[in-house]
């Protein structure tokens, strides 16, 4: 669901008449990500609302780490790769404010602004978590957002929320979904807005093409993988488990029935 525009913060002074204190942790999971990552640290440093940046470094090869540490931020270098999610989970328990706001490292057109629609839409308690999804070169392809699964990198929530996704689905780029669907059955409202200018660096430009199509194949696979074990397979135990007491009961109440005639 899209945020009302007229009702979102759109720059840092109005940001400073709504909010006393900066009140939000970013967080930003990266994997030798040197040319970009200056980039995305850049437009949230000094925002009004956000407390703390902490780039977690997730066993990278590169400076990514040296470059980050040159901006001042917070770094927790991992001794080496362990995936998206787990950077995030090691994010989220380094964090202080109970709502985080995450980033990918990848990512150029960040803007201070961009920031401040996602993360004001948490912090107003419109939303338990709101997402930020890139936007597309076309009206439709746009419009296909309301049928297909919302991805995206840049997206803010309670650390509440957070914890309360099991451990089993923090997987690598499996965390996007499992957060959409536990979003949803815990009652927590879930929105997204399309943002313009916002792209990204694609693995086959990044890693090389061979390279980069194989990590591409296996974040697909990460993808279709929770989406079947979510959707399908806890979605059925979740609703056997709910009309297994009415069955329960069914059958207690049959004896006594019976017993009458």
């Amino acid at each position: 669901m899209e945020y009302d525009p007229a009702a979102m913060i759109s720059n840092n002074e109005t940001a400073n008449r709504q909010t006393v204190d900066p009140t939000v942790s970013a967080i930003i999971p990266a994997h030798d990500e040197s040319p970009t990552i200056c980039g995305v640290i850049r437009p949230l440093l000094g925002h009004l609302l956000i407390d703390e940046i902490i780039v977690v470094d997730d066993g990278s090869m590169d400076d990514t780490a040296d470059r980050a540490r040159s901006m001042g931020v917070t770094v927790i270098s991992l001794p080496s790769n362990r995936g998206k999610a787990s950077a995030m989970s090691r994010g989220v328990r380094a964090a202080r404010n109970e709502i985080v706001f995450f980033a990918d490292a990848d990512i150029i057109g960040l803007t201070p602004e961009t920031v401040t629609r996602i993360v004001t839409a948490v912090t107003s308690r419109e939303y338990g978590m709101y997402v930020g999804i890139r936007g597309r070169k076309t009206y439709w392809a746009n419009r296909l957002l309301r049928f297909t699964p919302i991805l995206g990198g840049e997206r803010a929530l309670t650390k509440t929320l957070w914890n309360r996704v099991p451990r089993t689905y923090k997987k690598n780029f499996q965390i996007e979904i499992a957060l959409n669907f536990f979003a949803k059955y815990l009652g927590q409202s879930m929105g997204f807005t399309v943002v313009h200018g916002l792209s990204q660096i694609i693995k086959e430009k990044k890693r090389g093409f061979w390279l980069g199509l194989w990590q591409r194949l296996l974040m697909i696979y990460d993808v279709v993988l929770i989406g079947w074990r979510i959707y399908v397979v806890l979605h059925l135990k979740l609703l056997i488990e709910r009309l297994l007491p009415e069955w329960q009961a069914t059958e207690s109440v049959e004896p006594v029935r019976r017993s009458d005639r």
